[in-house]
């Protein structure tokens, strides 16, 4: 049977959280992509429902894979932040990821690493570890900024069959169009200064895991989510109101979605700009017109924005766009297999089929 009145989608409107009739028709999410650039993405989810919207979003912070510090060992400690503190910052420098594979049958297709606590290795290797330095001392009678680019590769882990576009650095990555001395004052992470005759040297491993573990693995800064506004506007009430009227309810909205046209009247400027606080409505009331703006979100209507942490990774936007549906496609299987029996071992591709101009890296 077709889905009936559910909450509503917020305390004011009256929406319905699910209006799709699951009794007649599968549903078919469409996405339609508005910008795609390795720092941001943009795109419409539509013909689905929150469920959809909100497993998606969490996949993308949670559950898509990246590299982060997770074991540092002190082996001299000067400064005056303690051992732990520095640790900390450490564990939450961004890592290039984008090679690290989104899915468990990715390792062994060129791409991927294995989870420390699924490696069959003793204390780290190649395949699940990547060893990084941190070794300054500061002879100079002032303060030095010990920061991400002091940080060297070991190579200890080092795998033959891994070029070096592959290999896992901190961020974000030198800009060699600047003189070294302003990129690192500029652009430098800075983990903790240094006086006179002081030294820290530290050797740290970082390892594969997801943001469900610690957030350190988030691979993007930010994935959420808008729905589409619906503001229905009774003009036989907004002609009543004065001129003094009007120009206070278009100024009770903190985002200006209203606006009068050349013969006064009121009209939806910026409808995507409404954030639903509700105040235009509160308004009305106030001048007893409690019908004269209705405002609802369209339960079947998404506007994604996916912003990476650098421009360099740790995984680009477009990549983590990608990775979240790969991780769900896997998920899928997964159950289908539990429940159904059926062994599934064709997943969505780990690079995109470019049609158009592209391909989006």
């Amino acid at each position: 049977a077709a889905c009936g009145k559910m909450a509503s989608l917020s305390y004011y409107a009256g929406g319905d959280w699910m209006t799709f009739p699951y009794g007649k028709e599968p549903r078919k999410p469409k996405i339609k992509v508005t910008h795609a650039t390795p720092e941001l993405v943009k795109f419409e989810l539509t013909e689905t429902d929150p469920s959809v919207a909100n497993m998606l979003r969490r996949v993308m912070l949670a559950e898509v894979p990246s590299m982060a510090i997770e074991i540092v060992n002190v082996v001299e400690n000067e400064s005056v932040l303690f051992d732990e503190f520095i640790a900390h910052r450490m564990g939450l420098l961004p890592l290039t990821s984008h090679f690290v594979g989104d899915i468990p049958p990715d390792f062994g297709r060129g791409r991927g690493f294995n989870e420390y606590k699924d490696c069959n290795c003793f204390d780290g290797c190649g395949y699940c570890t990547a060893e990084f330095e941190l070794d300054v001392f500061n002879p100079d009678d002032k303060i030095l900024n010990v920061t991400h680019f002091d940080i060297t590769e070991t190579r200890r882990y080092q795998r033959e069959d891994w070029p070096e576009e592959k290999e896992v650095r901190p961020l974000p990555l030198r800009d060699a169009s600047i003189p070294e001395g302003d990129d690192r004052r500029e652009n430098g992470i800075i983990l903790v200064k240094l006086k006179k005759d002081q030294r820290v040297k530290m050797v740290c491993q970082a390892r594969k895991g997801i943001a469900k573990y610690h957030a350190k693995w988030q691979p993007v800064s930010t994935a959420l989510y808008q729905y589409q506004p619906r503001i229905e506007l009774r003009d036989e009430d907004t002609a009543t109101l004065t001129l003094d009227e009007k120009i206070d309810f278009l100024q009770s909205c903190p985002r200006k979605v209203f606006d009068l046209d050349i013969e006064d009247k009121v009209y939806v400027k910026s409808l995507m700009d409404c954030i639903f606080c509700d105040e235009c409505v509160a308004k009305a009331k106030v001048y007893g017109k409690r019908e004269m703006v209705k405002i609802k979100m369209d339960p079947g209507r998404f506007y994604f924005t996916v912003e990476a942490v650098t421009g360099a990774g740790p995984r680009s936007a477009i990549d983590v766009v990608r990775a979240g549906l790969r991780i769900l496609d896997y998920k899928f299987s997964l159950f289908l297999r539990d429940a159904y029996g059926d062994d599934i071992k064709d997943w969505l591709p780990l690079e995109p089929k470019v049609s158009g101009p592209g391909p989006y890296r």
